[in-house]
């Protein structure tokens, strides 16, 4: 990955202009890249915070909520306003809404929200994508967000409606800072273009295989001159590859968070990193890694990419980008057949600033978004994926649109928690777990498991953020 990755989970059609997640080029790319924490974040907010002012000409109060122009960020809040969804504005009447945007992602949205604390305009919620509780570094202990917890007691608020992985996922000595806006398994999805499959004289994938039936059936899709296969969102880094790595047995930090652990099942991460050097290079599966391949434009429109490792907004957004495509949605792999499936919980948050002078408007909002019709629209609506919400994973509306959410629920009922990076670097842990050069043929699998062992401990080894 790149020093500053982001996650594409936009279609090219929705994607802005020459700039995350969604939010590679137009060009696009193979690697879903995960987010980077910018350094450098003030310790605390202006004292003359501009948050929870009163609109120009009204007598109401204005909550404003800084997040990126994602289509599952800022897109979809702006369309769930207009849309009123679950009637926020007869529960809010003299409160209005504005959503500020600052950049595609991480990489432009910290440091821009830098120079908004530094001038003393915060907002009231802020938005931040959770890399192994780097979001408590940027947001409790640096003092830009308030513990939540008196004020959710005093609103009656359940947090039971969440799966406790992710409270526990945005706590800290049993304080609670932020509330999820969007929770889901790390890339547990493989989209298959069904019509594809069957020109090319195919069977169709199914839940039970594993990664060598896998690439086998990707063999027979390159012997008729197309690709298989391809990680896409799936990265080539210890966070997206999370399932990917589990179900071979890798961990890549042990329960403390201080000591690299890739090593620690050498023989199984070596084979794991073979896999994926072969499928591109020796068996011709995936295409090539360099240059990075637009593998959305192979799989939608040139259709010579059959399947890929996608996160679980593919399942709105890719029939919705591709109306003429039957797109099936399956399970990851396994590498044994039977094998228990494993993940990672993969998170959005938003949490409510310190420099807000209406906190309790601000909580409504921030419970508005945490709320399950903002999950099940935003789901059904193709915007975004789900939220920590039992109620939202097995809403009809829901399940009846995308069939494929009934079972990755049994995943996410079971989520593992995102692993610890103690000195709270987590994105640079993840950018120095990048295994991009056996891909491209630069580095044998064994030599490649050294360097990233060796790297990620240097990581580890750093002082902790401040």
């Amino acid at each position: 990955m790149d020093s500053h990755v982001r996650r594409d989970r936009t279609p090219p059609a929705r994607r802005a202009p020459a700039s995350r997640r969604s939010a590679l080029t137009v060009a696009g790319a193979a690697v879903v890249l995960a987010a980077c924490e910018a350094p450098g974040m003030p310790s605390s907010p202006a004292a003359s915070g501009q948050a929870g002012t009163k609109p120009a000409g009204t007598s109401g109060t204005e909550i404003r909520i800084q997040t990126v122009t994602q289509p599952d960020m800022g897109g979809w809040i702006e369309e769930a306003l207009k849309q009123d969804i679950d009637g926020r504005k007869a529960k809010q009447p003299n409160v209005s809404v504005k959503v500020e945007t600052f950049g595609a992602w991480t990489d432009k949205y910290l440091p821009e929200m830098e120079k908004v604390w530094a001038s003393g305009t915060p907002g009231d919620l802020v938005w931040y994508p959770p890399r192994h509780r780097s979001h408590l570094i940027w947001g409790s202990r640096r003092n830009l967000v308030r513990d939540l917890t008196s004020d959710l007691r005093g609103q009656k608020f359940d947090l039971g409606q969440f799966y406790k992985a992710s409270i526990d996922q945005n706590s800290e000595a049993g304080k609670v800072f932020f509330l999820p806006y969007v929770s889901e398994p790390v890339c547990p999805i493989v989209a298959v273009n069904k019509g594809a499959v069957q020109s090319a004289g195919l069977t169709m994938p199914t839940d039970d295989w594993t990664f060598d039936d896998l690439a086998e059936w990707g063999q027979k899709a390159a012997g008729r001159g197309l690709y298989g296969y391809s990680r896409a969102d799936s990265g080539n880094d210890a966070f997206t590859s999370s399932p990917f790595l589990r179900q071979w047995g890798v961990e890549p930090v042990d329960p403390t968070g201080r000591k690299a652990t890739f090593l620690d099942t050498r023989d199984a991460f070596v084979q794991a990193l073979t896999f994926r050097a072969n499928l591109v290079g020796n068996w011709k599966v995936s295409p090539p890694a360099s240059p990075p391949p637009n593998y959305i434009n192979l799989f939608g429109q040139e259709q010579k990419l059959l399947a890929m490792d996608g996160w679980p907004v593919r399942i709105g957004w890719l029939p919705k980008q591709f109306k003429s495509l039957d797109v099936e949605f399956l399970l990851t792999p396994t590498v044994r057949k039977g094998d228990k499936r494993r993940s990672l919980l993969n998170e959005h948050v938003f949490g409510i600033t310190k420099a807000t002078k209406n906190p309790d408007e601000a909580l409504a909002v921030l419970t508005w978004l945490a709320g399950k019709e903002m999950a099940v629209q935003g789901v059904t609506q193709g915007f975004k994926g789900p939220n920590a919400r039992p109620d939202a994973w097995s809403d009809p509306r829901i399940l009846d649109r995308a069939p494929i959410y009934k079972r990755l629920r049994t995943l996410m009922e079971g989520i593992e928690a995102d692993y610890l990076v103690a000195n709270f670097r987590g994105e640079e842990f993840d950018t120095a777990t990048n295994w991009g050069a056996v891909e491209r043929g630069e580095m044998t699998p064994a030599a490649m498991a050294d360097e990233v062992q060796r790297k990620a401990q240097e990581v580890l080894d750093r002082q902790p953020v401040a």
